[in-house]
């Protein structure tokens, strides 16, 4: 059982293009953990080298009023979705954890709805290779 884990949220998705647009990231995609939890550009870096996350899933939230809460909730769903197929062993068991990038509420008001999943190692060592199927 997964003993006081947290899953980390960054709660807006503002971007420049340096290194790598965050409205742009995809399945399989791998990157280093962004400085602040205002994403202005992320740093994209090849699955084979030491990195921090993986990207596995991304998905739109439903189109409503801007909430955080909600939408905080309904992306870790989304997420979690997703985990137990992506990673090869059940969320509660993994040593990996779950890491997602949300609108703000400037880019949800211009119909940015897309939320980004990731995963990472919960003892804050890098992955090397993808996560994919990793088992663990």
């Amino acid at each position: 059982m997964r003993a006081g884990s947290a899953s980390l949220v960054a709660l807006a998705l503002v971007l420049a293009a340096c290194g790598g647009n965050a409205f742009e990231l995809e399945t399989g995609q791998c990157l280093n953990e962004p400085d602040s939890e205002e994403v202005i550009d992320v740093e994209i870096v090849d699955c084979a080298e030491p990195h921090d996350l993986e990207v596995y899933r991304t998905d739109d939230l439903p189109d409503q009023n801007f909430d955080p809460a909600l939408i905080d909730s309904l992306s870790f769903e989304i997420c979690l979705d997703a985990f137990d197929g992506f990673v090869g062993t059940p969320y509660v068991d993994s040593e990996l954890d779950i890491y997602y990038l949300v609108p703000s509420e400037e880019s949800w008001s211009e119909g940015d709805r897309e939320v980004v999943c990731a995963v990472y190692d919960l003892s804050g060592a890098q992955l090397t290779g993808s996560a994919e199927n990793i088992g663990r």
